[in-house]
């Protein structure tokens, strides 16, 4: 394989690695020759143990992380007691999401308001959002615009009208559009089914699909492939939300089975909040006057939810209120929806009421902000060649090496589904090496073009024939 140019000096760097004598490290992982089990690396203990050497790499909170974007790693030689057939070799980052990089504003000048990004299928792109130039008309609220590229978009006229209905989010089932909007503004998310978004005009309402006892919607919806649709919403009862942008530190997923029938709570995938202190105020909001439970200290506000799942691992995206501070968009993740998400960042400067979705090989979080969005090639960092090499004779020395090669994480949108991608795991084959009884590994990262962070990895595993 040919050494891309941006890494060549590391070559050298690592070209004598193979022939230097390596320590061993302790044969636990040994198994029965018949039931190989894996070789895996996975906390910051086990980065310890079969760690040989490193440069410009740091070992924290169980991850291998690059403090440089040129940085090297080699693991010690795992022994085995019986030799054994290599299988591959799949790498791991962590799911924190950091690469997002600010782009110009993607939709056009006649968008306004919180935008809705639904990506049907490749070249099959529409966003939804509030139409300025018919603002407070009779066929005022939220139009549709279809684009093929991402680039350029073609209005196609009001998929929910009046004003005061004010959609949060969107899906697709078989061709036919499920909008939600929320009546009136922040609860009760309702539902519009729309067969055509081209005709201009408005699809069927169904009325209420969530009856939200917290006055907070703000909701993003996303169907699984057993049909269900979740919808993730503000929760106000523990905040006054008028002072904290109309967000909350808490937040609920309800479980509709088709997206039709009434949703239902579910269980809570945030809950950032204080202590109670047992007391209640009141707050006007302009649909009524609405009571909370006070908490102390202060606490940061979270919501206008929106929702993507990426092989198993699921995403949340929010604006990000925080005490004292100006807002950011927040991100969450998790890697079941039984369970609550884990807060692990921030980006961008503003107000963004955001949406997310994989479109043209690559993920977008669009804002409703007029000048700036986001889009990201995924959660792998890329920059990163792998080789792996194998001891025949059982010294503790590799006897042979694969050549250096690329590995990466790849994306595609799941077919017949709007807000999940399929991912394929960075894995290198090494099936082509022989039977031994040591093995070992090496990777190195590299800058990108455009890349502002670097390379933090959580998870090898060595698979075994």
């Amino acid at each position: 394989m040919t050494t891309p140019p941006r890494i060549a000096r590391f070559a050298l760097a690592f070209g004598a690695i193979g022939s230097l004598t390596t320590a061993v490290a302790p044969s636990a992982l040994a198994g029965p020759a018949d039931e190989p089990k894996p070789w895996v690396i996975d906390s910051a203990d086990q980065w310890q143990e079969f760690t040989a050497g490193s440069t410009d790499v740091s070992f924290a909170d169980g991850l291998a992380k690059s403090v440089e974007p040129a940085s090297t790693m080699s693991s010690r030689v795992q022994t085995y007691d019986a030799p054994r057939k290599p299988k591959s070799i799949t790498f791991s980052q962590t799911t924190a999401w950091n690469n997002w990089k600010e782009v110009p504003n993607v939709g056009t000048p006649d968008m306004a308001d919180a935008p809705v990004l639904v990506p049907v299928k490749p070249g099959d792109y529409w966003l939804l959002a509030r139409h300025r130039k018919f603002n407070g008309e009779k066929d005022g609220g939220y139009h549709a615009w279809h684009s093929t590229d991402m680039k350029e978009w073609t209005h196609h006229g009001p998929v929910c009208g009046k004003r005061e209905r004010w959609v949060t989010t969107a899906e697709v089932v078989d061709g036919v559009f499920y909008i939600y909007y929320d009546f009136p503004n922040d609860e009760d998310p309702h539902l519009i089914i729309d067969r055509d978004l081209r005709d201009g005009k408005m699809g069927e309402d169904k009325g209420m699909a969530f009856n939200d006892p917290s006055h907070g919607s703000d909701a993003g919806v996303m169907r699984e492939e057993d049909g269900r649709f979740h919808l993730f919403y503000e929760n106000w009862d523990p905040i006054n939300a008028k002072t904290h942008a109309w967000d909350s530190p808490l937040a609920g997923r309800a479980v509709s089975p088709d997206g039709i029938q009434p949703f239902k709570h579910a269980n809570n995938v945030v809950d950032k909040r204080t202590t109670p202190t047992g007391k209640f105020g009141e707050y006007r909001h302009p649909h009524g006057t609405y009571k909370y439970e006070i908490h102390e200290p202060e606490q940061n506000a979270y919501g206008d939810w929106t929702s993507i799942r990426i092989g198993g691992q699921y995403y949340l995206f929010c604006d990000y209120d925080p005490v004292g501070d100006h807002m950011y968009v927040g991100r969450w993740t998790s890697d079941s929806l039984e369970k609550e998400y884990t807060f692990c960042g921030q980006f961008g400067n503003g107000h963004p009421d955001p949406t997310v979705g994989f479109a043209e090989g690559q993920f977008y979080l669009i804002q409703q902000r007029a000048d700036v969005d986001f889009v990201s090639p995924g959660p792998w960092v890329g920059g990163v060649e792998a080789r792996a090499g194998v001891d025949t004779t059982g010294d503790g020395a590799v006897d042979l090496w694969t050549g250096w090669r690329e590995v990466k994480e790849t994306y595609k949108q799941k077919e017949g589904f709007v807000r999940l991608v399929d991912r394929t795991p960075a894995t290198l084959d090494v099936s082509d090496l022989p039977a031994g009884v040591g093995f070992q590994f090496e990777y190195r990262t590299a800058p990108v073009d455009g890349q502002t962070v670097n390379v933090e990895m959580d998870r090898v595993e060595w698979t075994f024939e």
